[in-house]
């Protein structure tokens, strides 16, 4: 876990050990400039480098052993909402029991500020009661919904069959068109899974191509262990990419330290465009029953994208004050 610490007006040294690299940004060497850096000025960029990101507070607060309080939490999506993200994953719809990290996203989201930027918002949903919650908010642009191809998982994480969750996604797909939201799909353990349950590419292109089926067109990709190899990540990405060409996917990545940038590498040299990250790594899925490993840190991809010369729409400044925020209630 990475603490990043705030002196007013000045920022620490900062530097990743992961792979030997340097976190590096426009106008900074080795190091997070000591002082506010200025907003980054974009340049159209080419389609074939279009990139969209998601910062996802909800999976990095989930699994936390303690709860934060619905002000804060949405004084720090309000800070997010500053920084330049296409989508911010604010919290989930789900019973208060299961995750009370996540209890009344309502109320969070009643204090978050839309009137500037283009930012959306979207919240996870496990089944038809959190998608009517969750659609009933006009702030809300996109519901996502935690499918998987393993039948384990899905009676872990949300209590139901293949079929049972098939359902699920039609009912939410009408809840959407009803209501003027995106529906988005989250594969999880998408690259294999620690149950035993079947799991080779096609048989999560037969998933696919079902989801496709009912009108699905934006679909994550999610690692929700860490146990895909760099290997098997160009090789499930080629092929989707190649299979579902009007289809776009995202990677939701989680990760060991050292291992990040030789997946993330992976995943955009086959095409990947829509990466989500979490500021200072943290969180994981509580229900797979394993332990949880870190998700891909939001500053990791920011520094590789600016590696590979990619334009993005993030402003440093703000960002650089939601890790101060964050680090309040990760240290």
């Amino acid at each position: 876990m990475k603490l990043f610490r705030w002196k007013q007006k000045q920022y620490k040294r900062w530097n990743s050990k992961q792979n030997n690299k340097v976190i590096s940004f426009r106008g900074a060497t080795s190091l997070v400039p000591l002082t506010v850096p200025r907003p980054i000025l974009l340049t159209p960029m080419n389609q074939n480098n279009l990139i969209k990101l998601t910062e996802s507070p909800r999976d990095a607060q989930q699994g936390l052993p303690y709860v934060i309080s619905p002000e804060r939490r949405a004084a720090y999506i309000n800070a997010l909402m500053k920084v330049g993200f296409d989508v911010i994953d604010f919290g989930s719809f789900v019973s208060p029991k299961a995750i009370p990290q996540m209890a009344e996203a309502g109320r969070v989201l009643s204090m978050v500020d839309k009137s500037r930027g283009l930012t959306k918002l979207m919240a996870i949903v496990g089944n038809l009661r959190g998608g009517e919650e969750a659609a009933a908010h006009k702030a809300l642009d996109i519901i996502g919904f935690p499918y998987s191809t393993s039948e384990t998982f899905l009676m872990k994480n949300i209590h139901a069959n293949s079929a049972k969750a098939n359902e699920i996604i039609d009912g939410l797909q009408d809840l959407c068109n009803a209501n003027g939201k995106e529906l988005r799909v989250f594969i999880s353990l998408a690259f294999g899974n620690p149950y035993n349950d079947r799991w080779d590419v096609n048989i999560l292109s037969g998933h696919i191509e079902n989801l496709t089926s009912k009108g699905i067109s934006t679909i994550t990709l999610a690692d929700t262990i860490g146990i895909a190899s760099a290997q098997l990540i160009d090789s499930v990405y080629s092929t989707l990419l190649q299979r579902f060409p009007g289809i776009e996917f995202g990677l939701h990545l989680h990760t060991r330290p050292g291992e990040w940038y030789a997946k993330l590498s992976a995943a955009w040299n086959a095409g990947c465009r829509w990466y989500e990250g979490v500021i200072s790594g943290v969180g994981g899925c509580p229900m797979t029953g394993y332990e949880l490993v870190g998700n891909l840190d939001t500053l990791s991809l920011i520094s590789f994208l600016e590696e590979k010369k990619v334009n993005h729409h993030i402003n440093t400044s703000h960002l650089f004050n939601a890790v101060r925020l964050a680090g309040e209630w990760n240290s």
